[in-house]
């Protein structure tokens, strides 16, 4: 980096001199390389952050013979030094040729704790293999391993053929078929080639560039893609993934989806956790499994989409105050896709509670929380279940004289009451019908476009309020000077503006315009919210719910 004045400029990276060589290590020769202290960790790599499980995954990968990504290797001189793989201490002298690792250091940490430790039990990434289930375990119990003592084979036997066979010789009484892949668990994994790059040059900022390359270029697959990667393709019939859901959904006019979203929901009618676990693998469905799991994640997303917009005033998912519901109610209506009227009704003051309150913020506990309080055999006791979750009333609702940024909550809250009001366009004075895909209003960076500039630090306040913001699509010359020259009283008031409060306006007196319509809005704010939620009226269930037939009593 150059300094010119008040000004940076970089310069460009230099290039290598010499290009990686490109080779493969078996796995026996990469660890022998361990072994001798050729290997070294630099001290630009992160922490480790594996655990066994993952530890685990790696070696099972190397069994089965799937791909585990290239090392990067940087070749140049190293001190002698001692250094620690877990458990395993290596003592390395100096040299001219080591290997420092640039990519690839869990990897190579992991093999070498579970195949290099002195002792079977002796490293937190100790594994057996199990010769009778075929996969690896950590280690078994002295009672598990003193009652069959054939079937546990450590790891730490596996890489040195003559210590594997060692080891079966000490087994009299060990089966032809445990002998058998026991052999070839040795031979896959001693002979399994990884590919790696090795990097030569004497400049450490090179180096230092690669790394950060390595390590930060790219985006890795979020978990709907990758669980479309697995099942889509196999699938022959539509939707065939996530993204064809989205597609699928858009002419309902509710916004586009997020792709996130609908996987969770996918995997709550599956029946698994809706977060998927940082050690989990992704979702695994057969064909049909997975034809069946995109139809019903979409028949019950339109279901959702359907109710919101018809019945909840929630006319696009950008106003959706939490993304949670969407999912406890996909599942909801999945189960009971044809809800009575007052099961449908309870659900639209859960989901306005629960948004007022705070209870659908969406954390993993409070979201597995609202999906187990339904029931699939008995709707009116799901929902009554979920009302129970929501029925703390807020002290406060949100005020129309806070800061408004639509990324939060309160906001949407405060927009979804300002939409209510049916805005009309201040030029035409048609109705705008806003959240609709096709007036694009969630196209727009700021949705809810302020009527006042402020030009000073000490204009903030209402300034920075919803009685500062028009639910209405930005035009050029601004809003204020198309305010100034409505002439409709039924247009202001479409946007929750007193005659009043326009008559300060026009007088040049925008502190006191803002008053005034913080005011008035207020009010608005507290009788929209009550209208959707209810609180005092009682949430009984169903009368028909109530019946008791002469056969249950």
């Amino acid at each position: 980096m150059k300094r010119n004045g008040n000004h940076r400029s970089y310069s460009s990276p230099q290039p290598l001199e010499r290009r990686p060589e490109a080779r493969a290590f078996k796995i026996e020769d990469l660890l022998a390389e361990v072994r001798l202290g050729r290997i070294r960790i630099p001290s630009f790599q992160r922490p480790l952050s594996w655990d066994r499980k993952d530890a685990s995954k790696l070696v099972d990968s190397l069994y089965r013979g799937y791909p585990i990504g290239t090392l990067l290797f940087w070749e140049t001189a190293a001190e002698p030094g001692e250094m620690r793989f877990g458990s395993i201490t290596v003592t390395a002298g100096g040299r001219t040729d080591a290997l420092w690792v640039v990519d690839g250091q869990q990897r190579i940490v992991s093999m070498a704790r579970i195949l290099l430790a002195s002792e079977a039990d002796n490293d937190a990434f100790a594994l057996y293999f199990d010769l009778d289930r075929i996969e690896f375990v950590p280690p078994p119990s002295a009672a598990a391993q003193s009652g069959d003592a054939a079937r546990w084979l450590p790891m730490t036997e596996v890489l040195d053929s003559e210590r594997l066979f060692q080891w079966l010789m000490a087994k009299s009484s060990i089966s032809k078929e445990r002998r058998d892949r026991a052999f070839q668990l040795g031979k896959r994994i001693r002979e399994y080639d990884i590919p790696a790059y090795v990097v030569r040059t004497d400049s450490e900022e090179i180096l230092r560039e690669v790394f950060s390359r390595v390590n930060s270029t790219g985006k890795g697959l979020k978990a709907p893609q990758v669980f479309d990667a697995l099942h889509g393709a196999r699938t022959h019939s539509r939707p065939a993934t996530i993204k064809d859901i989205v597609t699928e959904l858009e002419p309902l006019g509710f916004g586009r989806v997020e792709e996130q979203t609908l996987y969770k929901l996918l995997r709550v009618l599956q029946g698994v956790p809706v977060i998927q676990g940082g050690s989990d693998g992704p979702l695994r469905l057969s064909l049909g499994e997975a034809e069946q799991a995109y139809r019903q994640t979409t028949e019950a997303a339109k279901r959702v989409i359907q109710f919101l917009k018809e019945e909840s005033g929630i006319p696009h998912y950008e106003l959706l105050p939490y993304k949670q519901p969407l999912v406890t109610l996909g599942k909801f209506f999945s189960h009971h896709p044809a809800a009575n009227a007052r099961s449908r009704d309870l659900l639209v003051r859960w989901l306005w509670r629960g948004a007022l309150n705070g209870s659908h913020q969406g954390d993993t506990v409070s979201t597995r929380k609202a999906l187990d309080r339904i029931d699939p055999d008995n709707e009116a006791l799901s929902v009554q279940r979920m009302l129970d979750m929501v029925k703390q009333k807020p002290d406060i609702y949100p005020s129309a004289t806070e800061p408004f940024n639509f990324r939060y909550s309160a906001s949407k809250l405060q927009a979804l009451a300002l939409i209510a009001l049916a805005p009309r366009d201040l030029e035409s004075g048609k109705l705008l019908h806003l959240g609709e895909k096709a007036d694009r209003l969630f196209d727009q960076e700021i949705p809810f476009h302020q009527v006042l500039a402020y030009k000073t630090p000490t204009q903030n306040g209402l300034y920075l309020s919803a009685a500062n913001r028009l639910a209405h699509p930005h035009r050029s010359g601004g809003l204020r000077r198309l305010l100034l020259n409505v002439a409709d009283p039924a247009v202001l008031v479409s946007h929750g503006i007193t005659d009043v409060a326009m008559q300060a306006l026009r007088d040049g007196d925008a502190a006191q315009f803002l008053i005034l319509r913080a005011e008035h809005l207020q009010r608005h704010f507290e009788r929209f919210f009550e209208q959707y939620a209810r609180w005092d009226e009682p949430d009984r269930p169903p009368l028909a719910s109530l019946i008791v037939s002469d056969e249950e009593e």
